[in-house]
This record gives structure tokens, sequence and C-alpha cells, in this order.
């Protein structure tokens, strides 16, 4: 197994070394001391597992793994620390993290087996191995400054691609290279409406749309829901504090759908046989 350990604590880092080498006989270890550092082996240098130290002196932990998934490697990741909050510990989980250990007791008695474990599990969760791409749809500044800045401080793991309207959005989707995993689209676009956009990405990219609305709308909630919509959000206080749960839910439901259609097109071609 070949382990690349961020930690900017020399004590640590020599320590850490030694008990997992006895722990983990033929384990090829990296470390460094830096985000920067740490960027630099991850684009030059291939590993099985992360080990990533919470707080670093130019940065966060968190910073390697959103860069690892931007770049989709194959890696497993564990997240340590000597002092933590729940929701520090929950971007690392949401964004794709396999465990997080505490830097508490005889923590390090264990730490061998939690990086095997993490590594067998890196293709057994629900949990991303690459960030999830979010095409957001929205002529308004304001909300968009609003979303974004909640992304980047509760929600990491979802990557912003901002569009002000309709044709933008889908003339980005439609070059190549291009990819969202779930859409929000406030009802209100300049130009084409955000009913219209949601029928054409459902119908020319089976993407998962979940339409936003400055004021409740019966008429248009139920036309949403008939074209496609996963959801229905109206903005009303707090509102952005819930997108990235339904923005998860959305892209679940889409990978649960995908599964149920492939699993039933089996089940055909195996009677039909």
């Amino acid at each position: 197994m070949k382990l690349l350990y961020v930690e900017d604590n020399p004590f640590d880092r020599d320590l850490t070394r030694r008990t997992l080498l006895k722990q983990l006989p033929g384990l090829e270890w990296d470390a460094v001391g830096s985000v920067h550092d740490a960027l630099a082996r991850l684009d030059s240098r291939r590993y099985d597992v992360l080990l990533l130290d919470m707080w670093l002196q130019d940065g966060c932990g968190l910073d390697v793994l959103l860069h690892a998934r931007r770049r989709g490697l194959d890696v497993a990741v564990v997240a340590v620390a000597g002092a933590g909050d729940e929701a520090s510990v929950v971007q690392f989980l949401k964004a794709g993290a396999q465990d997080y250990v505490p830097k508490r007791g005889p923590y390090l008695d264990q730490l061998g087996e939690r990086l095997l474990q993490a590594r067998a599990r890196l293709h057994e969760t629900m949990r991303p191995t690459t960030l999830l791409t979010v095409l957001y749809v929205e002529s308004n500044q304001d909300d968009v400054e609003l979303t974004r800045r909640h992304f980047e401080r509760r929600a990491p793991h979802l990557d912003l691609i901002v569009h002000p309207d309709g044709e933008a959005a889908l003339a980005w989707l439609d070059a190549p290279g291009h990819h969202a995993d779930v859409a929000l689209l406030d009802l209100r676009l300049p130009g084409m409406s955000g009913l219209e956009l949601l029928e054409a990405l459902h119908t020319r990219h089976a993407l998962p749309s979940i339409l936003i609305t400055g004021r409740g709308d019966e008429s248009a909630a139920a036309q949403a829901m008939r074209l496609g919509a996963v959801d229905y959000v109206v903005k009303e206080h707090g509102y952005v504090s819930a997108l990235p749960c339904i923005v998860e839910h959305a892209h679940v439901l889409a990978a649960y759908a995908a599964l149920r259609l492939a699993y039933t097109r089996l089940q055909d071609a195996s009677g039909a046989a």
C-alpha cells in the first residue's frame, strides 16, 4: 500500500511512520508538511491512501481531499485531528473521506487497521470519489453569492457552475468535456424560463433538476413535477441551508433510478434469452 501522510508536526510524522511501518509490512511511506507539497505529490505520484491532518499551517487537509476528488483520483482518505468540531468532521466525510480518527488516547494502535479498512471501503459507500458538479442557473447575483458562500463553507464537495440564463447553461452542457450531476434552476430567468429549461434538461440530458422560486406558485410547482423536476424549493428564510441536502438527495435518487433501469433491462434481456 502506498501512503501519503500530510502533517506539519515533525514529531507526529516520525511517530506515525514508525508505528505504521510495524503495523503494515511492505508499506510504501511518503510524508509532506504542507498543502502545497501535498498537491504537488498528488499531481506526480499515485497513492492508495491519504492520511490528512485536519489543520495545517498553509491551509486545511480538506484542501488536499478536494484536490484529489477534482482530479478523480482512486484514493482512500482518512482524516486525523488533535482538535476538531462536528461541522468540520462532517465536511470531510461528505467530501469523500472514508474515516476520521481523533488524535486522542492510543489512537495509533489501531491506525494501520483503520487505513486498511478505509481502502477496502473506498468503492463500497455512497460517498463521492469525485466532487458533484451542480449547474446553477440564476440571474440574481445576490442569490448567486449567497449560495456560493454557503456551499464553499458548508458543502465544499458540491462544485457550483453558475450561468445567468438557460441559453448559456445549455451551451455549456453541450460543450465537449462538460458534465453536471444536478441542476438548480431559478423559475424566472431572462429569455428561456426555468420551466422551459427544465424540460430541455430532462429530455436532452436526463439531468436531475431542482426548481427554485422567489414565491410559491401552485401551478408552477405542479408543472415542474410533471416535467420531471426532482424537487421544488421556495426562497423562504434559510432555504440556502437546505440546498446541499436537497442536491445530494436528487443525485442519489437519479443514481437509484439508473440502477433500477439497468436491472429491468437486464431482466428483460434474460427473459428474452
